[in-house]
């Protein structure tokens, strides 16, 4: 049976207390009294915590622990056991080594740079070539981008959401000949694509505006705090957007798409939107429909699929990408 926390917590208790060299031989009530902080903690409870620590296979703990009829208490016979000694089983090792080779995709990003640190500490402690003669970096290729222009602004935007601290922000959007700067509120992260964007509020203006941290040339900390609105939910307000575009006064629409059957698989293993449903799965067609406000995101995912997708609704989106398809056809005529 799987072990709850407060067992795994109690495990450590009793190992820190069996190598209590200033109080050897603790009692059972003793042991009672030191777990007492996770709440009720009968005799038995400890009886059967001891037992697993010797007996139990997935624990693998096989404490060598023994009683004292003489003191009445409890000792390791080997005195420089300890739970926390343990080796790492080769699939843990593995394991540790597989979620640091994708931790480190972050690494230079602000906020996690010091728990970067950290994993290359853990990646010198696996020392992967004594179990496995081989690395899994040069076996483990990762998406790269994450290193993108604008990430070093990660960690102050995010103590600026955390301490709700009005922003001064100098930003330049593609295409325009200069920078402009905005008062903001900033709201919440989110990434896409692996591109981060800030969301917040205009005081000025009243309008929540996305920014692309790539296009920020400088962001200050004011001292002056803000109020967060109320009214903004960051999963209501995304919830039918596609990628990051929230087009304000927009409604969300139905969009049908049909797709070839070769296709279904991988959507359906990894659906274009959370509002997906699926209309016809058959040898013909795989259709689908999903619930989002028409963006430039939405249109160049589709048209990624290529004549592998056919939109049914709404007309209008259709339109537009029979005229882009056309206008892309003229250019191998």
């Amino acid at each position: 049976m799987p072990k709850n926390k407060n067992a795994f917590i109690r495990y450590r208790i009793i190992d820190t207390a069996l190598r209590n060299r200033h109080k050897r031989f603790p009692t059972k009530a003793e042991l009672i009294e030191a777990c007492s902080g996770l709440g009720t903690v009968s005799a038995r409870t400890i009886d059967k915590d001891i037992y697993d620590m010797k007996n139990d296979e997935e624990l693998a703990y096989f404490a060598p622990i023994e009683y004292d009829r003489k003191n009445n208490g409890y000792y390791y016979s080997d005195e420089a056991y300890s739970i926390s000694k343990i080796p790492l089983k080769p699939e843990d090792l593995y394991a540790l080594e597989f979620a640091c080779s994708l931790l480190k995709q972050f690494e230079g990003i602000e906020p996690v740079k010091q728990f970067i640190q950290s994993v290359s500490k853990i990646e010198d402690f696996i020392n992967m070539k004594r179990i496995a003669g081989e690395n899994l970096n040069d076996i483990i290729e990762t998406e790269k981008g994450l290193n993108a222009k604008g990430n070093e602004h990660l960690g102050v935007l995010l103590s600026a959401i955390k301490e709700k601290k009005v922003l001064m922000i100098h930003y330049k959007r593609f295409g325009e000949a200069a920078p402009k700067t905005y008062t903001y509120h900033p709201y919440v992260l989110k990434e896409y694509r692996n591109r981060w964007y800030v969301t917040g509020k205009s005081p000025d203006s009243g309008r929540i505006i996305i920014f692309a941290l790539e296009r920020l040339l400088e962001v200050i900390v004011t001292k002056e705090h803000f109020k967060h609105d109320d009214a903004f939910d960051a999963k209501q307000f995304f919830k039918h957007s596609f990628g990051i575009s929230v087009l304000s006064g927009l409604k969300p629409e139905k969009v049908v798409i049909k797709f070839n059957p070769n296709e279904a698989p991988y959507i359906k293993s990894q659906p274009l939107h959370e509002t997906q449903e699926i209309l016809k799965d058959n040898d013909k067609e795989f259709r689908i429909s999903i619930e989002v406000i028409p963006s430039y995101e939405l249109r160049s995912h589709i048209l990624s699929y290529g004549s592998n997708a056919e939109i049914i609704k709404p007309e209008s989106l259709r339109k537009e990408h029979r005229e882009t398809l056309e206008k892309a056809l003229k250019l191998y005529q």
